[in-house]
């Protein structure tokens, strides 16, 4: 869920587009900044999104990963969460080092996705961008897990902005990567004459420790897709769900098989974090329209620097494209 690392980030300033409603216009292939005043961070401040447009029938949607928080702990004194204080701006955004992952480098060679629109959403609610609730931790003090509306708000304007778009893939870092698969049928909602992909980096969904799941579904009350009934109590039930709205579409999952975060958050120690893995993409990561790349070791966060990841012979760049096409995707290792 929240993951460090190292980049070198050249500072400079996006410019801005305030609130406004309908399609987006905004330059070809650089950053502008878009506000939207119906959204919330977790402090009451609103936030935008990052647009970088190109002339092609390819979109990616970016969820932004950042931790989680769920009480007065987790949110104020671990501070597990990014983003809660201090909320998301237009400032953040030309200093997020996330913006320099290889996957919006247009003059990368290996990036599958060089030649595509890019949407970028941040992340400021600490609630895997799925929740719709307030919480009061702390005194007065009001916490906005409100990352569903925020998405909601999000895909009410990139609908139409992308109503032409044949392909959109949706792809998540860590928290990124829980909302990105639990929010596909918003996606699929918001592009019905697209072809909507799911791709979740470090954010294999299994069932936590003790009442881990239970302290989430209460601080964050997520809301889940029409008809799930199980997605309630049964974490695994929203990838389910995700496989059966992405009809026409893909579903993957980079994962190590010992995640040294999502160990923690998932209470779940090693040993058992790569036992639920293993039966995590056994169930459902295990033919051409869900497949699931496997790395050994405890990495979180793949798609900082992706060049150097093979696994049985296969880098992870050639995995992406596969993903991206379809031809001979399938789980790594089988």
């Amino acid at each position: 869920m929240r993951a460090r690392f190292a980049v070198i980030f050249l500072m400079g300033c996006v410019p801005s587009q305030s609130s406004g409603t309908g399609a987006i216009d905004s330059p070809e292939r650089s950053w502008t900044w878009v506000e939207f005043s119906n959204t919330q961070c977790a402090n009451g401040t609103s936030t935008g999104l990052g647009l970088n447009p190109a002339s092609t029938d390819d979109v990616v949607v970016y969820l932004m990963g950042g931790g989680a928080c769920w009480d007065a702990s987790t949110c104020y004194l671990v501070k597990s969460a990014w983003n809660v204080e201090l909320g998301y701006t237009a400032g953040t955004f030309t200093g997020d080092a996330f913006r320099s992952l290889p996957l919006f480098d247009r003059a990368l060679a290996s990036n599958p996705f060089k030649d595509a629109t890019f949407a970028y959403l941040p992340y400021c609610t600490g609630d895997l961008h799925v929740g719709t609730a307030e919480q009061q931790y702390v005194g007065t003090q009001r916490t906005r897990h409100v990352g569903a509306k925020n998405l909601d708000a999000f895909l009410e304007r990139l609908g139409p902005t992308f109503a032409s778009a044949k392909r959109v893939f949706v792809i998540g870092t860590s928290a990124g990567g829980f909302g990105a698969q639990m929010n596909a049928w918003r996606f699929v909602r918001a592009f019905p004459s697209a072809e909507v992909h799911v791709l979740a980096d470090s954010a294999a969904i299994v069932p936590p420790g003790a009442t881990r799941w239970a302290e989430w579904s209460n601080a964050w009350k997520p809301e889940p897709p029409p008809g799930c009934a199980s997605c309630a109590d049964d974490p695994r039930a929203w990838v389910s769900d995700a496989k059966r709205v992405l009809e026409h579409g893909r579903l993957g999952l980079i994962t190590s098989e010992e995640d040294g975060l999502l160990t923690t958050f998932t209470e779940r120690p090693a040993a058992e974090f790569r036992a639920e893995v293993r039966a995590l993409t056994s169930s459902h990561f295990h033919d051409t329209r869900a497949a699931a790349y496997v790395a050994p070791g405890n990495r979180h966060v793949f798609l900082n620097e992706w060049g150097s990841v093979t696994v049985d012979g296969i880098g992870l760049a050639d995995w992406l494209a596969r993903f991206r096409d379809g031809t001979e995707f399938r789980s790594v290792p089988r």
